[in-house]
């Protein structure tokens, strides 16, 4: 039997309509919508599926709307294949990374959709002018060239997506210089701040006490930390992990070693399209499953 993992993509996955076909078919993810305006106390389809793509990008609704998709798709494809087992490991790509945890079964979905609520407030509210920037890159040369100009000028490496992109983040005059320097090789992401940098400092603090508030236990299904690139299990260990997640560089290019070495097939919960960019002609993209409102159900390979 194929075993699979599950992958969550992060922030910028985000799109108008985003689960709407998906919870029409199937009840189990429609449930789900039901269940995050109990926690909410407001009806995330109101965003998710209304007319305002500003509303839908701002912060405190790109996030738990990610991880409402996500475990929306996890509800459909648990009950639309079969035969039914556990995934290998799950992982998620910075916010991706609750709804990861919620999979993993150390964190209920009511808890995790208001983390994932709180997060985007609390990274929302950083003072400053943020911006990033995701740049290309084809060799290791073309790296240290990147992580060399992001020193120069005050820069965070944001995320290392793995051997074709580096994402940088940092105040917007820095990074409107790299945008100059890199050309067409780089492109400006629609985010609000400088995630994943020094410009989230000023709210650690808060986010941490919100996390520390926040009641996990150990997971049920082996965990990937896309910081450190290494599995956790503990309460305390995934606590950790969800605390630095808003500050530490997203390491996928770890993630994709896990995914090579563990040689299991990747079943991507949400708009996967950027993730699957980031392995576009490596071997994890080979097979992947994408459940997203396109997703009919299709049998587990044996």
């Amino acid at each position: 039997m194929s075993e699979v993992f599950l992958a969550v993509p992060g922030q910028g996955s985000q799109s108008l309509g985003m689960g709407k076909q998906l919870a029409a078919r199937y009840p189990a993810a429609r449930a789900v919508f039901d269940e995050a305006a109990d926690a909410l106390g407001f009806d995330m389809r109101d965003v998710m599926w209304g007319q305002s793509a500003d509303r839908l990008m701002a912060t405190e609704h790109a996030q738990p709307a990610i991880v409402l998709l996500a475990i929306a798709a996890l509800r459909a494809w648990d009950a639309s294949s079969s035969p039914a087992f556990d995934p290998r490991w799950v992982v998620g790509h910075s916010v991706g990374a609750i709804a990861a945890v919620i999979a993993a079964g150390a964190l209920t979905f009511a808890d995790g959709i208001r983390l994932a609520r709180t997060r985007g407030l609390v990274m929302s509210s950083a003072p400053g002018s943020g911006a990033m920037l995701a740049v290309a890159v084809t060799s290791p040369h073309a790296h240290g060239e990147v992580a060399r100009v992001a020193a120069s000028l005050g820069l965070d490496i944001a995320c290392i997506n793995g051997l074709r992109q580096i994402v940088l983040a940092g105040p917007r005059s820095g990074i409107l210089e790299a945008r100059t320097m890199f050309g067409a090789r780089s492109r400006l992401l629609d985010v609000s701040h400088g995630f994943h940098s020094s410009l989230m400092d000023p709210v650690a603090e808060r986010w941490a006490r919100e996390v520390a508030a926040t009641p996990f236990c150990n997971s049920r299904v082996p965990l990937l930390s896309a910081v450190s690139g290494e599995f956790v299990h503990t309460a305390a260990q995934i606590a950790e992990d969800v605390r630095k997640g808003v500050r530490e560089t997203v390491r996928w290019d770890l993630v994709t070693g896990v995914a090579h070495s563990s040689g299991c097939r990747a079943v991507i919960l949400g708009n996967g399209h950027a993730l699957t960019r980031m392995w576009r002609g490596d071997a994890v993209a080979d097979g992947a499953t994408i459940v997203d409102d396109g997703y009919r159900g299709v049998a587990r390979a044996t």
